[in-house]
């Protein structure tokens, strides 16, 4: 397998293609001309990686033909019998596979990548299966299986060679057939090994693709262990209005959204990852213009966060069709980088700006970012804890600095900074792991944890502070922190009884919540209140300028663990990443997070900055438009 096929040429900016004219009904009734002229707008606007989809219905059309006791007999194509040929066999429709010959042709010709979904039995909240299996469970059947494996195998072998194919995705959120009457949770392991090993045994030169959405760690079937174990390249699907719509989408939180996703995935599976899916979902979200908006602040986000690439749900407008799913279901609408008369919208005029960006660089991409901590991801309660950790990732941001992510139940990697966001339950850590956490602070680290409801092993010795008696009394408190008053909501009373501990903040009676205490050579910084969860949840934290100063806490533990950065910025709209290139030399991506143009005071540490891309520092301060980045070389002075 070569994971690097996929990623040629640097970053890379795709899309999502089903055809202009009929969409999930492409392969059915294939026009080769309309095809052609939805790849002359693709090419034109700078996309050079699509993904694509071979409905599994219609390239494996089988249908059971039963005898008494619904017994099946046979599995035909319609009533016709299978030919004695190798498709035939493998149950796959020749017509289909030409259809897909041609449209590889095409792809070639226009200079396109593929990423082929290969079973695709799930689009847009909408199921397909072959007739043979409508009704079947998809992912433990093992008929099921079997005919998928030959479909699999079949075209695989026949594509392989192709000079557009660029990697094998498992198919469209096949996480999401993962369910049904009968199904287990390892069922889903089987499946994912099985079709990534037969796609390997067919095609070693290709990677591997998830395919996949929002996934657990380890508590769902569908889940990081898994895909650290089946597939080469891993892949996020974030959207706003599943994730973020509390912010308007041309802001911080749904931009990070991407980036947090993007890196928790690569750094706690182990394999690359990239945003394979994200949009807008129409224009009661958004207008053209600030789509355009939205979109830029993530492509300089994701380049400047190590994401490998993009790619756009999806590529052409889709609400005129009057199918299933687009009949019914308004996600299914106007979204694309173009319209249904074709005509691009703003956002692809934003995409070739951003390949003339990509042409500046070395291989297209950047060296990676520098991170200055870890957020210790606790122990998998499923998705709603990522929300904390996306808190926290932001918080950092907003502070100046990068974190990564990491397991807490995996080795504890080096760093001199850790944080524990806002604990739940009773099994976060285990002791094992909370021995190695406390040796690395004792050697000189900081740690930072955060309350919520959770029980906690050790509390007075690691923090030195001494509970009286804790309680369920949800109620709406308020951190005040450097004379910043920080509102959190928090779902328990934690009465302290006493504190070997210098006292950092107290809440609105006056009790003491925050706390500073030695811990060996390091510091453990405490507080009684679910922090990140606390900004997560209070309206407009990440977008609005009355904000809460949130960050100050975490600005606390980055100076506590004497971390400094080379660039720094005024303001928690923008973000400076630092890439080092070599000891001395690198580069820096300054992103404005925010729906409106800020100007920003940048101080220099010892560094030098030449301007690489769309920016330009005069008299120390820097300008940037509404969601707007830009690029500098920096060199040590």
């Amino acid at each position: 397998m070569n994971e690097e096929k996929l990623f040629s040429g640097g970053f890379f900016t795709g899309v999502n293609y089903w055809a202009l004219k009929n969409a999930t009904n492409m392969w059915e009734d294939f026009d080769e001309a309309s095809i052609e002229e939805d790849m002359k707008a693709m090419a034109a606007a700078g996309v050079t990686h699509l993904r694509v989809f071979p409905t599994w219905h219609v390239f494996q059309p089988l249908k059971a033909i039963y005898t008494t006791r619904l017994t099946p007999y046979e599995y035909r194509f319609g009533e016709e019998a299978r030919p004695d040929t190798e498709a035939g066999r493998a149950g796959v429709s020749e017509e289909a596979c030409r259809k897909f010959e041609r449209f590889c042709d095409l792809s070639e010709q226009y200079g396109f990548k593929l990423v082929v979904g290969l079973i695709t039995g799930h689009m847009s909240f909408r199921e397909f299966a072959p007739p043979a299996f409508e009704g079947r469970q998809r992912l433990s059947d093992p008929t099921v299986l079997k005919w998928q494996l030959r479909f699999v195998r079949y075209f695989v072998r026949r594509f392989k060679d192709r000079a557009a194919i660029a990697g094998w995705d498992l198919g469209n959120e096949v996480n999401n057939m993962a369910s049904g009457e009968g199904f287990v949770k390892d069922d889903f392991y089987v499946w994912c090994s099985a079709i990534a090993d037969a796609v390997r045994a067919c095609d070693p030169a290709h990677p591997v693709v998830s395919g996949m959405d929002a996934l657990s760690i380890e508590k769902d079937a569908s889940n990081y262990e898994v895909i650290r174990e089946t597939c080469d390249i891993h892949t996020c699907h974030p959207y706003n209005i599943f994730a973020t719509q509390g912010d308007p989408l041309p802001s911080m939180k749904p931009v990070c959204d991407l980036t947090a996703r993007c890196r928790y995935g690569e750094d706690i599976a182990g394999v690359p990852t990239f945003v394979q899916e994200f949009g807008s979902i129409g224009y009661l979200n958004c207008s053209p213009k600030t789509e355009a908006d939205f979109y830029r602040a993530c492509l300089y986000a994701t380049l400047a966060h190590g994401c490998h690439g993009v790619m756009w749900w999806c590529a052409f407008d889709q609400g005129q069709l009057r199918f299933a799913p687009y009949e019914w279901n308004n996600i299914g609408s106007d979204y694309g980088f173009f319209d249904r008369e074709r005509r691009a919208k703003p956002i692809a005029g934003e995409n070739l700006k951003f390949q003339a960006l990509l042409k500046k660089l070395p291989g297209g991409e950047l060296p990676a970012h520098r991170t200055d901590g870890v957020i210790l991801v606790p122990r998998d309660n499923g998705d709603a804890d990522y929300g904390t950790a996306r808190a926290a990732f932001m918080l950092a941001e907003r502070a100046g600095y990068d974190l990564r992510f990491a397991y807490a139940l995996d080795p504890i990697p080096d760093a001199p900074l850790y944080i524990l966001p806002s604990l739940r339950t009773t099994q976060s850590i285990t002791a094992t792991r909370l021995d190695q956490l406390l040796e690395k602070v004792a050697a000189g680290a900081v740690l930072f944890l955060s309350l919520d409801d959770t029980l906690f092993r050790r509390i007075p010795e690691i923090t030195g502070v001494q509970m009286a008696w804790r309680a369920c009394v949800p109620a709406e408190r308020t951190v005040t922190f450097r004379g910043e008053e920080l509102p959190l909501h928090a779902p328990m009373r934690y009465e302290v009884e006493s504190a070997d501990a210098e006292i950092l903040a107290r809440d609105e009676t006056g009790a003491p919540c925050f706390f500073r205490h030695a811990y060996g050579r390091g510091q453990v910084f405490f507080m009684t209140m679910p922090f990140e969860r606390g900004a997560d949840t209070h309206p407009g934290a990440f977008s609005e300028d009355n904000a809460p100063a949130y960050e100050m806490v975490y600005k606390a533990l980055f100076e506590a663990a004497g971390i400094r950065r080379r660039v720094t910025v005024d303001s928690p709209f923008v973000h400076a990443t630092e890439h080092p290139a070599t000891e001395k030399s690198g580069y820096v991506v300054f992103v404005n997070y925010d729906r409106r143009p800020r100007t920003v005071r940048v101080g220099l540490s010892g560094a030098a900055l030449t301007p690489v891309h769309n920016g330009l520092i005069k008299d120390g301060t820097l300008t940037l438009g509404a969601n707007d980045g830009a690029v500098f070389a920096y060199r040590d002075v």
